[in-house]
């Protein structure tokens, strides 16, 4: 019988990440059309922001020094010179002694510095009485104080947000360069498999590990390009993973990757002329699995158990084919929990809230299952070189949303 030679978590990352030589394709899209797609370009800026000095507020610019000492007792009065407009060039100069009507967003006269409220001014024929002294800069935003001309705004490989949206809009960027999405077959194997929809026989069980693995894949926004069911023969299996490759940068073939009588993924990947370079990872639940690369796409075969699988996914696929980074909290440990010496281990919890604290509670689980993951919050990882976790412990929590 065959046996693991198994690599540690760190190596198969590594080894992983050595073999990226994939280029992906680069589109130019529509503003618009850009969320949640990753860029392909530096972007700088081509204006500064704003592009003039402007108001803030509905009132009048000043020369600050103008009105210093201003109140409602003792008013000091500046001649209006005019009102200016939303939307057009302000070519007008105030002087000492002199103030102008500006609207909240205008561009301030040439030789103002600041901009007293309209409450704080009253109208005496031609001229404005100012009630309230400011300092200079108030209620103004002077031009690139926001963004300068040719300050970097998005680097490559940045994931676009609505705020990446809204900054590259105020300066006018309508189309952006991003990559391609990472796309993706999904294989599951095995006799006993049943889709969705059809009626359960004994000894048979439902497709889980294609629905969780695709809903995994588009949570990361990635792209699902084919899902296939297929029996345990291999001359199937190895005629589908060849399918499967033409179709997607990555496939994964959910069970099989063990060393029974039964596990044909090893053999199916021989079978095409893909290099396996991983057979075992000391990760539990996750032992069982294989990567490998065929021309300049992987391949990963992964544990049957939907909990082994969905930790070899979080693991390995996500951080490095979506780019997915999850959120992360600290709390305290209500139990001591025992890793594997050797192993990265990972305990799905469950969180509560008590006295303002975060409190972690361990579940009780086996790979197999797959109630823990829907009743668990996240996960803590136990480290490969330590025997367990101490009750009242602070603890680092992925959480699973």
């Amino acid at each position: 019988m065959r046996f693991f030679k198994t690599v540690s978590l760190k190596e198969a990352i590594d080894s992983i990440v050595s073999k990226l030589d994939k280029e992906l394709k680069i589109e130019e899209v529509l503003l618009e059309d850009s969320l949640n797609k990753i860029i392909a370009e530096n972007i700088v800026s081509n204006i500064d922001l704003p592009s003039f000095d402007r108001s803030t507020v509905d009132g009048y610019a000043v020369k600050a020094k103008d009105i210093c000492g201003a109140s409602e007792f003792s008013p000091i009065p500046l001649k209006n010179i005019g009102n200016g407009k939303m939307g057009e060039e302000n070519v007008n100069r105030i002087d000492l002694g002199q103030c102008m009507y500006i609207p909240t967003g205008g561009m301030l006269p040439i030789g103002a510095d600041a901009m007293v409220m309209i409450e704080d001014c009253e109208t005496l024929r031609e001229e404005i009485l100012i009630n309230k002294g400011i300092a200079q800069l108030s209620n103004i935003i002077i031009k690139g104080s926001e963004i300068k001309k040719d300050d970097l705004l998005v680097k490559v490989g940045e994931r676009i947000t609505s705020s990446h949206i809204g900054v590259l809009s105020s300066i006018g960027i309508s189309k952006v360069k991003v990559y391609e999405k990472i796309k993706f077959s999904i294989i599951s194997t095995g006799d006993e498999i049943v889709e969705l929809g059809k009626e359960l026989k004994i000894g048979e069980v439902y497709d889980i590990n294609t629905n969780i693995f695709r809903a995994l894949i588009e949570e990361g926004l990635g792209e699902i390009t084919s899902t296939f069911l297929v029996k345990d023969d291999l001359s199937i299996l190895s005629s589908t993973l060849k399918k499967a490759l033409e179709i997607a940068h990555v496939v994964l073939i959910s069970g099989g990757s063990s060393v029974g009588v039964r596990d044909f993924t090893e053999k199916a990947i021989e079978d095409i002329g893909g290099n396996i370079f991983v057979h075992g990872i000391s990760l539990k639940p996750g032992k069982p699995t294989i990567i490998a690369k065929y021309k300049n796409k992987f391949i990963f075969g992964m544990p049957g158990h939907p909990q082994s699988g969905v930790n070899v996914f979080k693991a390995l696929v996500e951080p490095i084919f979506l780019n997915k980074k999850r959120v992360k909290v600290y709390g305290e440990l209500k139990e001591n929990i025992y890793g594997d010496p050797g192993k990265t281990c990972f305990i799905n919890v469950k969180l509560k809230t008590e006295d303002q604290k975060v409190q972690v509670y361990p579940l009780v689980s086996k790979s197999s299952m797959i109630r823990p993951i829907l009743d668990g919050d996240g996960y803590i990882i136990i480290p490969e070189h330590k025997e367990g976790l101490y009750k009242g412990e602070l603890v680092e929590v992925v959480l699973n949303v």
